[in-house]
């Protein structure tokens, strides 16, 4: 590690058109009953998020998620 506390951060990138959108969005991902199994499957022996944070990012122009 050259610099800060370490690599093992996950992200999940959401586009979305308003807030409810994200609201929609993110709920409906964090319900999907395959990514249910899977985070199931990958904490079998045991948790492996330590904490969550959320973040809004607004894209740079060149950026292709816009």
């Amino acid at each position: 590690m050259l610099i800060g506390d370490g690599n093992n951060d996950l992200h999940y990138l959401i586009a979305w058109e308003s807030l409810a959108d994200r609201e929609k969005k993110w709920g409906a991902f964090s319900t999907d009953p395959e990514w249910l199994a899977a985070r199931a499957k990958t904490e079998e022996d045991g948790q492996i998020v330590g904490n969550i944070v959320n973040q809004l990012l607004v894209p740079t122009a060149f950026s292709s998620v816009k």
